[in-house]
């Protein structure tokens, strides 16, 4: 069970070098022109950090809703310090009945230690939290 004791919890910080074909491939599969820079979207690859305690996919999760804030472009050839960690867990009920959304945060930074992006991404699964937070 997913619950408020779950907030916090962090990944290991991965770092991944962000390769000229997998930035190809990405921007072949999603439909955008490839033209030797990174797609904004691109991060969302970067996820690959695994949070302990924390296993996806949860059956019947979706994916709510995902905002990325950039602090500058990212560049091909550059490797990112990437790392998740759990922000929120609350529960809503709705036509289908209790549903819990957790919020995990992807942050990448550079070599020289500066915050290149964040992302934040809503995941909702069928199922009741612990603890619920007010709304």
């Amino acid at each position: 069970m997913i619950g408020k004791e779950s907030i916090g919890l962090e990944s290991e910080v991965r770092v991944l070098k962000i390769e000229p074909e997998a930035v190809r491939r990405f921007a072949e599969a999603t439909g955008a022109q490839y033209n030797d820079r990174v797609p904004p979207t691109f991060v969302v690859t970067l996820r690959q950090a695994n949070i302990p305690g924390f296993e996806l996919p949860i059956p019947g999760m979706i994916h709510g809703e995902q905002k990325i804030t950039f602090h500058r472009e990212i560049q091909i050839g550059e490797r990112l310090s990437c790392k998740r960690c759990i922000k929120d867990v609350y529960a809503r009920s709705g036509k289908l009945g209790n549903m819990t959304f957790v919020v995990i945060e992807t942050t990448g930074y550079d070599s020289a230690a500066e915050l290149v992006f964040s992302s934040n991404s809503t995941l909702i699964a069928p199922i009741k939290v612990d603890v619920v937070r007010e709304e």
